[in-house]
């Protein structure tokens, strides 16, 4: 029996050791995520190389083992960060915009403009045709709508708009006829036969954001490594990124209100206008007024 029990309390023992190091090797690994559909990477192959260059780079100037994981779809990224697998992620801002949470901001990418891409014409030729846009999980309307065109036109004015898995699946899609036009950043390679039909404004390029599972103390860290962090030929490094760069992003999101001028009159006044029937006369008291004669005095 003594046997037995003590053969039961080294196994015991061994399991809590076990899940002690366990415990210990979680505590010093991290996951380092990317998801950034907007990005033109060439291939899903640069996204993974990119993951794993900067898990290691993120890895070794926190002091613990890293590993990079590329999402394809918002759902999984957001899953991902929920149940706290996701310590550190490459992010595109438009999903941190469309869908806010908690996060600290570390460094991003510099702002890129967008354009509309179609097969010649001007925009009026696209009413009612198919708008292709890399997709970050919703809202992708009001992204194109209001924080793009600016509420320039109408919201029947596409016949619809369509999220692609990424930029460059976007532009295949138009490429093969898939779609009448594509909204991606500028600068990026083109299809044949499709040209800028409309110059789009500035947003703000993918952000590398920590979520909960890093300490204090590694934010900080990683906030003072992160311009020294290595990109790749898509994001070539990262740059400070103003605090409040994600929330006037998300400002754009929402409809512009247009208002008419103001119908305000035209005034023009004159002084004589101003003074006409009026009189300024200024009743004159007399001297006496202000001396009293002898028989007041005593």
């Amino acid at each position: 029996m003594r046997a037995f029990g003590f053969g039961l309390w080294a196994v015991a023992r061994a399991v809590i050791v076990l899940v002690l190091v366990t415990r210990a090797a979680h505590a010093d690994s991290i996951t380092v995520g990317l998801f950034a559909p907007s990005a033109p990477f060439p291939s899903t192959a640069a996204r993974v190389e990119l993951a794993s260059r900067l898990a290691d780079q993120i890895g070794a100037a926190l002091h613990v083992s890293a590993s990079g994981k590329v999402f394809a779809r918002a759902s999984d990224f957001a899953e991902a960060v929920k149940r706290g697998e996701i310590a550190v992620a490459l992010v595109d801002s438009t999903y941190l915009a469309a869908a806010p949470g908690s996060y600290t901001l570390i460094a991003g990418d510099e702002p890129h403009a967008w354009e509309l891409v179609a097969r010649g014409g001007k925009i009026d030729a696209l009413k009612g045709k198919r708008v292709l846009v890399p997709g970050f999980g919703g809202r992708e309307g009001e992204f194109v709508l209001n924080a793009l065109l600016g509420g320039e036109v109408a919201r029947d004015f596409f016949g619809r708009i369509e999220p692609a898995p990424d930029t460059a699946s976007a532009l295949a899609a138009l490429d093969l006829g898939h779609g009448d036009a594509a909204i991606v950043p500028a600068g990026t390679e083109l299809p044949n036969g499709t040209s800028q039909i409309l110059a789009l404004p500035q947003v703000p390029g993918p952000v590398l954001v920590a979520y909960g599972p890093l300490s204090a103390e590694r934010k900080a860290a990683l906030i003072a490594a992160a311009p020294g962090l290595r990109g790749d030929a898509t994001i070539a490094g990262f740059r400070v990124v103003e605090p409040d760069a994600i929330r006037r992003l998300a400002a754009r999101f929402a409809p512009v209100v247009k208002r008419g001028p103001l119908a305000v009159p035209a005034i023009r006044l004159l002084v004589g206008d101003l003074v006409e029937g009026r009189t300024f006369a200024i009743d004159r008291t007399p001297a006496s007024a202000f001396a009293t004669g002898p028989e007041h005095q005593k």
